[in-house]
């Protein structure tokens, strides 16, 4: 947070509650006003009177720009500031914003004999009248709104509703488990420090445990215990599992605050931390609670990779064949000859591969980031998956394991459906048995795995919507799927 701008009606105390607000906080208050005056060299009424209001105005703006280059005070603007698109843009830039507000009759009872308010000389409650329902909706989307009728000045400025970094710095939650924690926390706090906020760890159960309510209800309190609010951060630093989960803490907390992923798996990196999808688990199914809230910014360090279990590396491998069988026929023939490279985790191909599968992803969220047309695309092999986790217990098998079994099926289907050749199942299936995705061939009973599809997000009336192969490097989604033919694809990749 660089500064706190108090912004609102003429009337509504900011240059009266701003010199005092500045002594709680110990920054220096620049009323605008009084900055422009000193700059003209004259009173806004005698700067109305010569230059008009569009003078004023762009006076205004330079002056608004100089004072927010600036750092650490307390600044009251003008009631007609806001309004400039520009200066709103440099208002809530970095700084917190907050919006004093009073009703007409207060704003006239106030104002009434002023003589220094050149837009009141008209007629004031009139002039009230015409111009606050036009700034209105604007002064409403500060970040704090704080009505001041009948209240004082310096009672205004004690107000436990003002954001808590006010008089300190800016805080942030990282959100991890104890494993990453202790191997990466002490570096991103060090780094968080030195970029000027004060930082906690907050550590929730390691994979799928993460995305219970009750572990979202422990960082609720814990952003509650940090001081965190609407001017501070939530940082993700884990897997897709701690990523879900705090994003999906950011998008609610205080109605959203920003947050940050600092993947630590491949899985993650090419796949979960991209696109804004939050969510928890229910017993109903996965990721049934959950919203869309995109990262302010995604950090994939590589060298994470380096700690990475072996099984969790070769796991998140699947999503990589995903992205490029569902999108990029080039790079399914690129892995079917660096799949060993990949394996073994050499760095350039590593880099590769996810910075290819990064591309398609981010390319279909940008084009459907609301998930109402073709990012389901990206689901392919996941309407079975999750209904593999659901059924067999979230946590009891790898995310990237179950989506290569739910690719099989799905490949199957699209053969038996006629939707693509065998050729493009057999180019599929080498690159996950090669991978080795296809040792462990789970066991579950095809009715439970149904009825959990049922749920399945992407169902409409408890029928599944498939995405189906048409061809290597490209997919279909939103097909309907006869059951007998579902069936039947169950019965030859996934025995009873």
């Amino acid at each position: 947070m660089k500064n706190v701008v108090l912004i609102g009606f003429m009337g509504s105390g900011k240059s009266s509650v701003g010199p005092h607000l500045a002594r709680r906080m110990n920054r220096p208050f620049i009323d605008l006003d009084a900055v422009i005056e000193a700059d003209a060299g004259r009173s806004v009424a005698e700067i109305f009177s010569s230059e008009g209001e569009a003078g004023f105005r762009e006076r205004e703006a330079r002056n608004l720009q100089r004072a927010l280059e600036g750092t650490g005070s307390v600044i009251a603007v003008g009631g007609g500031a806001p309004m400039r698109d520009d200066n709103w843009q440099r208002i809530r830039d970095g700084n917190c914003v907050i919006a004093l507000t009073a009703e007409p009759e207060e704003l006239a009872r106030r104002l009434n004999g002023s003589r220094d308010r050149p837009l009141l000389q008209a007629g004031g409650p009139s002039v009230i009248a015409s111009l606050l329902p036009q700034r209105l909706s604007r002064y409403l989307e500060a970040d704090v709104v704080m009505k001041t009728d009948g209240i004082g000045p310096a009672e205004v400025a004690q107000r436990r509703d003002f954001p808590s970094p006010l008089g300190g710095l800016p805080a942030a939650l990282i959100v991890t488990d104890s494993v990453v924690g202790e191997r990466h926390g002490g570096p991103l706090r060090e780094a968080l420090t030195g970029a000027g906020f004060t930082s906690q760890l907050h550590l929730v159960p390691a994979g799928e445990a993460a995305k219970e309510l009750a572990v979202l209800a422990g960082i609720y309190e814990a952003l509650a215990a940090a001081g965190v609010d609407r001017h501070g951060t939530l940082i993700a630093l884990g897997g897709g599992s701690i990523g879900d989960v705090t994003g999906f803490a950011a998008a609610t907390w205080m109605r959203g605050i920003r947050y940050f992923q600092l993947p630590t798996t491949l899985l993650a990196m090419v796949d979960s931390s991209i696109g804004g999808k939050t969510a928890i688990n229910l017993p109903a199914g996965k990721n049934l609670a959950g919203a869309v809230h995109q990262p302010s910014a995604i950090f994939c360090d590589l060298d994470y990779l380096a700690t990475l279990p072996r099984d969790e590396y070769r796991a998140a491998l699947a999503e990589v064949i995903k992205a490029a069988l569902i999108a990029d026929r080039s790079f399914v023939e690129w892995l079917s000859a660096a799949l060993p490279a990949l394996l073994s985790r050499e760095a350039r191909s590593v880099r590769e591969a996810a910075t290819r599968s990064i591309g398609i992803k981010a390319t279909v969220v940008a084009r459907d980031p609301s998930e109402t047309g073709e990012r389901a695309l990206l689901n392919y092999g996941h309407t079975v998956g999750h209904a593999l986790e659901r059924v067999l217990g979230f946590g009891q098998i790898r995310h990237g394991e179950a989506v290569a079994w739910g690719m099989e099926v799905a490949a199957r289907i699209s053969l038996l459906t006629g939707a693509c050749p065998a050729q493009s199942l057999a180019v599929q299936h080498h690159l996950l048995d090669e991978a080795g995705l296809l040792v462990d061939r789970p066991a579950v009973p095809h009715a439970k795995l149904i009825d959990a599809m049922r749920h399945d997000k992407k169902s409409q009336s408890g029928e599944p919507r498939w995405v189906l192969l048409r061809e290597v490097g490209r997919a279909e989604y939103g097909r309907r799927v006869e059951p007998s033919i579902v069936r039947t694809a169950l019965a030859e990749v996934l025995p009873e």
